[in-house]
């Protein structure tokens, strides 16, 4: 009766944290910095990228909305299936909070 009831506990405890790791927010998408890097840096990076590589610091905060209000990377690559639109809003929002214009620029790039 015991082991019976250890083991159902361990399933219990199991589905408990696979609900919680499945169902819950993941904590790392609040870091656009990441997704620009993970993301955009598969194609732009200054070591043979298909991409130029780029710095937020690239465009004006306005640009940055610009080039995403009218999904300009579309005419070039279809990045949808790669990039989630969480992703993308987390990696327009980086650019934008340090665009050129920006109280907090960022000149370095992808590498």
């Amino acid at each position: 009766m015991i082991k019976k009831l250890s083991f159902f506990c361990f399933i219990a405890v199991i589905l408990v944290l696979a609900a919680s790791i499945f169902l819950s927010p993941i904590s790392y998408t609040a870091d656009g910095e990441a997704f620009f890097s993970l993301r955009c840096g598969k194609c732009h990076k200054s070591s043979g990228g298909e991409a130029p590589a780029f710095a937020p610091v690239k465009y004006a905060s306005s640009q940055w909305e610009r080039f995403f209000s009218k999904n300009k990377h579309e005419r070039k690559k279809d990045i949808s299936t790669e990039v989630s639109p969480q992703e993308i809003e987390l990696i327009k929002q980086y650019l934008m909070k340090h665009a050129a214009d920006s109280d907090r620029p960022i000149a370095a790039g992808l590498k």
